[in-house]
Order: structure tokens, then sequence, then C-alpha cells
């Protein structure tokens, strides 16, 4: 598992430049599929456009509770990055952003079930 700050979380790498390229969370949220994103979140009040330092949208966050919270990043090359990440509330890294699981080179027709296996946790 890596740790990383809430100010480094924003300019990682994985937000990086689209060039301008777009990126529509409604055809992501598509592309998992309604019931997959209803069975991580409860409730569509819980899905989150990310956008990266230059403003751009750049991929949806779906929040589980329990402090966690699934990213899905639309990348430069059209693949997905999908991350479960778990924010510490808790002792001396509170506030600190955990990355528990994640997946890279995703293509959209197996986003479904990668980002439904990166919602389960023991």
């Amino acid at each position: 598992m890596s740790v990383i700050t809430p100010n480094e979380r924003y300019v990682r790498e994985r937000y990086q430049n689209r060039d301008g390229r777009p990126c529509d969370n409604r055809q992501i949220l598509l592309q998992i599929g309604v019931p997959t994103v209803m069975g991580i979140t409860g409730s569509m009040h819980r899905v989150f456009g990310i956008s990266n330092t230059d403003g751009e949208t750049c991929g949806v966050i779906l929040w589980m509770g329990s402090s966690r919270a699934v990213e899905v990043i639309l990348d430069w090359d059209d693949t997905y990055t999908v991350s479960r990440n778990r924010m510490v509330t808790k002792g001396k890294n509170a506030g600190t952003v955990v990355t528990e699981k994640s997946s890279s080179g995703i293509y959209c027709d197996q986003l479904s079930e990668i980002v439904w296996d990166a919602s389960c946790w023991k």
C-alpha cells in the first residue's frame, strides 16, 4: 500500500495533462454500468467527477462509505486506471489517503468487472 498526503493526491502522475482531450463522466458511468455503480455506491448522489490541476475532467469517484472510494481515471491512451482508496481517519496518519488496490491499462469492456472487484475488500 502506498501512502500519500491530500495535497499530493491531486498532482500525481495519474492526473496527467490530457492535452485538451475530452473526458465525459457520463460515458464512464455507462461503461461501468448503472447496476454496478448502484451496487457499489447505493445512490447516484455518491458519484463525483475528478479534475486535474488544469481543470480538465479526467474521471469519477464512486464513494463506498467506510472512508473508502473507487477512483476511475481515463488515461491519455484511452485506457483506465482503477483504484480503491481509503482515507485514514485516526492516528498519526489521519488525513492521508492510502491506495489499497490499483489496476491500470483497463479497456472499456473490462471496466465493470474491474471496478466491482476494486470495490470488494475484507
